[in-house]
């Protein structure tokens, strides 16, 4: 199913005890039908039953309520919800004060929205308990502070070749840049089915990027699409392993798979290990560099509340650990989701209802301060107007830290959630990014092992190796920090050097080739010297 939430709180109201205004027994049958539809959260077919209850008798507040409730659940209806809930509140409707308020929110209309919330705490016989209420208003001062002082980014819609009037989300980009993955629910799906709310099945779709312009969009095809929904959920900066999240043939339960790339195509999708598949929901994951870690998001118990980010670490022998919860810098009493673990190995992009949140989900930044301790620093809200009053989510950033991309549902979009494209004029990470190719003096490619250490050769910093197929490998380092490189490779001489990650321009990437010479011809420089 999709991994996009809204919140949504269904109240039930009891009927009026006065008989309402031109209302026969056909019209109380009918609002007895709505109501347990609206409870059943069958927004779409409730909303129906209540269109032709409203002109009965247009006094009666409940029905223009519970008909902006309706809306307000239903997929580009939020702002015809409102007129509803202004009708609510002129009738003096209790719970219409908190949704308008909600809906205010969403306008950007913050100090309306806190206005509302205080009277809504003033009245007796409320639903919402009051620790919800002062979160929703701590969210409306924080996004009024924060859209006050928009961050210095650029933002783009990336149109028609990658977007649809359907829910696109979820990209999925490799660390060069050039190949993107996503979630579509666009016409056209594998096996062209609806889901019972009249949404196309979920399929992975793929786009290139030749000269900077993404090419048409187009369905990644089987194995990764099958007659179930399928959907991106993580990808190894290299683009090599991609985890999907498949839903069983009920279409209700779901879990992660991982399909491998071999010889350019994908292999079938293998089911994922119980470390992350559980009895409960499993919606979002990410892999990270040299794919000895996984980090996921999960609903299970013993978390601090909602969904939580977790991380998996492959044992020396092979195996997985068992589920590390990331602790409360990260993860909140609400829901945290769609983890990003950039390819420098240390920053860490999640999504939260928690938090500072401006409103829904917000991308996040956190830092890990100490590896094999679990530790954290603070996570940071990425600002407005990256973050919105709607639900920002599913953000990955590119190897040097200046592009990014997300899925977002705005008013300039092409319809429902969208793929934008956003472009910082600073480097969002703390570290630079040496990447290269490892190749013989033929120019060809050689598969080798990059040690890295500190200045003193005591310390191992890291190890990479380079890709088989084309020889390139990607290194993340302290900005000029002296480092010791070894590069080894069978039937090669080891190249040893040393190297300090500096530029000249504010890139935050540097190109470092390394030309390896035969053992053989190490050998004969030897003899000849001898």
């Amino acid at each position: 199913m999709q991994r996009y939430y809204t919140t949504a709180i269904i109240l039930l109201i009891c009927s009026s005890a006065m008989a309402q205004q031109g209302y026969k027994k056909v019209h109380y049958q009918m609002l007895d039908q709505a109501k347990t539809m609206l409870a059943d959260e069958d927004y779409e077919e409730a909303a129906k039953l209540y269109k032709k209850l409203i002109p009965v008798d247009p006094a009666f507040v409940e029905a223009q309520h519970d008909m902006g409730v309706c809306l307000a659940n239903l997929p580009g209806q939020k702002e015809r919800a409102v007129p509803y809930f202004e009708k609510g509140v002129e009738g003096n409707y209790i719970e219409s004060y908190y949704e308008l308020a909600v809906a205010r929110h969403r306008q950007q209309r913050f100090d309306d929205a806190l206005s509302l919330f205080n009277k809504y705490k003033t009245l007796n016989g409320r639903a919402i308990a009051d620790v919800e209420v002062e979160r929703r208003k701590a969210m409306s001062f924080s996004a009024k502070a924060l859209s006050q002082a928009p961050v210095d980014l650029e933002i783009r819609n990336l149109g028609s070749m990658i977007n649809s009037a359907a829910h696109d989300y979820c990209p999925l980009v490799t660390a060069d840049g050039n190949t993107m993955y996503f979630t579509s629910r666009r016409e056209g799906t594998t096996g062209n089915l609806k889901d019972p709310y009249g949404q196309w099945f979920e399929d992975i779709y793929m786009a290139r990027r030749i000269d900077d312009v993404w090419t048409n969009a187009v369905n990644a095809g089987s194995p990764l699409n099958t007659m179930v929904h399928d959907a991106t959920v993580g990808l190894s900066p290299d683009g090599s392993s991609m985890i999907v999240y498949r839903t069983q043939e009920n279409l209700v339960s779901g879990d992660l798979y991982e399909a491998r790339m071999h010889a350019r195509k994908w292999q079938h999708p293998e089911l994922m290990t119980d470390r992350i598949n559980s009895e409960h929901h499993e919606p979002s994951a990410s892999i990270a560099p040299g794919a000895e870690e996984i980090y996921f998001s999960s609903d299970r118990p013993g978390g601090f509340g909602g969904r939580d980010l977790y991380r998996i670490r492959r044992l020396p022998n092979g195996q997985w650990s068992l589920p590390l919860n990331l602790g409360p810098n990260v993860n909140t009493e609400f829901d945290e989701d769609a983890p990003f673990m950039h390819s420098d190995g240390t920053t860490l992009f999640f999504c939260s209802n928690g938090h500072n949140t401006i409103g829904g989900y917000d991308i996040f930044k956190i830092v890990q301060t100490d590896y094999d301790m679990n530790g954290w620093g603070s996570a940071e809200n990425m600002g407005y107007p990256l973050n919105t009053v709607n639900d920002d989510i599913y953000f990955c950033l590119s190897a040097d830290g200046r592009t990014g991309y997300f899925s977002s549902e705005r008013a300039e979009g092409m319809g429902m959630q969208d793929i934008y494209e956003v472009t910082f004029p600073n480097s969002q990470l703390d570290h630079m990014i040496v990447r290269g190719v490892v190749a013989d003096a033929s120019e060809e490619p050689v598969r080798a092992r990059i040690i890295l250490t500190d200045a003193t050769g005591e310390e191992i910093v890291g190890v990479y190796n380079t890709n088989e197929r084309t020889g390139r490998y990607l290194m993340v380092l302290s900005p000029d920090q002296e480092y010791h490189m070894s590069v080894e490779a069978a039937g090669f001489v080891t190249q040893e050097s040393t190297v300090v990650a500096r530029t000249t321009d504010d890139s935050r990437e540097m190109a470092l080739d390394v030309i390896m010479r035969p053992v053989h011809a190490q050998e004969g420089l030897t003899r000849n010297e001898k």
